[in-house]
């Protein structure tokens, strides 16, 4: 019983409807970022939004969900389900230790997942295409390969740099996107109060 409702306040009816608004939010950060050409990727702030509400399961199928929407269009997405998944965890293990309530935790938290989805997305690029997905970062990653720097170096040191400033950038939009909701809206969610906590403080 008590294992049944632990899953009913993971995924309660305020999560499930979270989720595709944050799949939304994802593909339009996605978009954004393709259509400017910038080699800053911004289609994790839905994820990191409802790690922060509701945790890491949700976060992580929030993640894996809009990898495979957008591998409808554009099948290159697929591999990277697997970054999401873990983009979507560290996002809500980070939450559910209060790192995402102060501007100084909202920055080390930047870090961390842009640490995470640096890991876990250069063995993908550099193993499913070559070290270079089209992308403006695949540009500087072929710049530096054509240097003499090995690809998985190459391909490293661009995301951790891009990644570190589309994550930053993510994390602050979602905390500012929680900021602005209504602790009505704000207590029904696994972790919501701990954004009430921070605001009376």
């Amino acid at each position: 019983m008590a294992a049944k409702n632990r899953g009913k306040e993971t995924f309660s009816i305020m999560v499930i409807l979270l989720i595709p608004v944050a799949i939304a939010i994802n593909i339009v950060g996605g978009q954004m970022t393709s259509i400017l050409k910038i080699p800053v990727d911004l289609d994790m702030i839905g994820v990191i939004l409802v790690g922060a509400l509701a945790g890491p399961i949700p976060a992580a199928v929030t993640g894996v969900l809009t990898n495979l929407i957008n591998g409808i269009m554009d099948p290159s997405w697929i591999p990277y389900a697997f970054t999401s998944f873990f983009i979507g965890v560290s996002a809500g293990l980070l939450s559910k230790y209060n790192m995402l309530t102060k501007v100084w935790k909202l920055a080390v938290s930047g870090i961390i997942i842009a640490l995470v989805a640096t890991i876990t997305a250069t063995p993908i690029t550099v193993f499913f295409f070559g070290g270079s997905t089209g992308g403006g970062g695949s540009m500087i990653a072929a710049g530096l390969m054509a240097t003499g720097v090995q690809i998985v170096q190459a391909v490293f040191s661009v995301y951790i740099v891009t990644e570190s400033i589309g994550k930053l950038i993510s994390v602050f939009v979602a905390y500012f996107i929680i900021k602005v909701l209504p602790e009505r809206t704000l207590v029904k969610y696994r972790f919501g109060e701990k954004f009430i906590k921070a605001k009376e403080k």
